[in-house]
């Protein structure tokens, strides 16, 4: 099957440009993609689809070269991978709308999407690492569901001070399925109630007291208004006070 993507040849007269080993240049990155791109082609040939698939990722990281995706595609697609080969088909028509291969890949991926089965995960802690099948694939929540191959798939959630999840599920052609991730806080909450002890009061804020002391000072005040009715003459200026009169 005819792969879709070719990489310029360099020039015989070009000079190579000059870099330091840990930052190669776009001529040397170049110069990677091409051979890895050739490896892949062998690989394919060879029905070797997954090394092949490895070989023209790595081309296409090097040389952002998007015709690669359509070869990514078909690589997975020969090995039946079927969710990496919708994704590398669907980034291929987002990078090249108007490529001639345009009908028989939207084509493809319309026969893919029936064959792929997805699974939204529901994490209870925002922000957990979720990780299928040993590969990383975001933090919760994630933004939509995850298109996977049927079969049987492993689920992982985790986050620092919880519980990490650990689950499994299995996804049929075309099936929709929700997962929910529960995650356990390792750090324990106790409550503990203490008895309430009533203050004490002092004697000399309690009510019954200072009712006594005012019955007290009203007795004394009438004591002596008692004892000033008495008609006795008093000193000092000519006034006279009236009289007060008990009952």
């Amino acid at each position: 099957m005819t792969l879709g993507v070719s990489l310029p040849a360099r020039a015989a007269d070009a000079p190579p440009s000059p870099a330091p080993p840990q930052a190669p240049s776009p001529g040397q990155d170049l110069e990677l993609a091409r051979a890895h791109f050739r490896t892949g082609e062998i690989y394919y040939e060879r029905g070797r689809f997954p090394d092949a698939a490895r070989e023209f990722e790595e081309a296409y990281r090097l040389s952002n070269k998007s015709d690669l995706l359509y070869n990514m595609g078909k690589s997975y697609d020969g090995v039946g991978d079927h969710a990496r080969a919708l994704n590398a088909y669907r980034r291929f028509l987002a990078a090249l709308p108007s490529s001639t291969d345009r009908p028989v890949v939207e084509k493809r991926v319309a026969t893919l999407e029936r064959l792929v089965g997805r699974v939204t995960i529901a994490a209870t802690v925002e922000g957990a690492a979720i990780v299928v099948d040993g590969n990383a694939v975001g933090a919760s929540p994630l933004p939509r569901p995850l298109e996977l191959n049927p079969g049987g798939h492993s689920i992982i959630a985790s986050k620092e001070g919880f519980r990490s999840f650990r689950g499994n599920v299995v996804v049929a052609p075309g099936s929709e399925q929700r997962v929910d991730a529960k995650l356990e806080s390792l750090v324990q909450v106790k409550i503990v109630e203490v008895p309430r002890q009533e203050k004490k009061v002092p004697v000399y804020k309690r009510w019954w007291l200072w009712t006594v002391v005012g019955v007290v000072v009203v007795g004394g005040v009438v004591t002596a208004g008692v004892l000033g009715s008495r008609e006795a003459p008093i000193d000092g200026p000519s006034v006279q006070l009236p009289s007060v009169r008990v009952p």
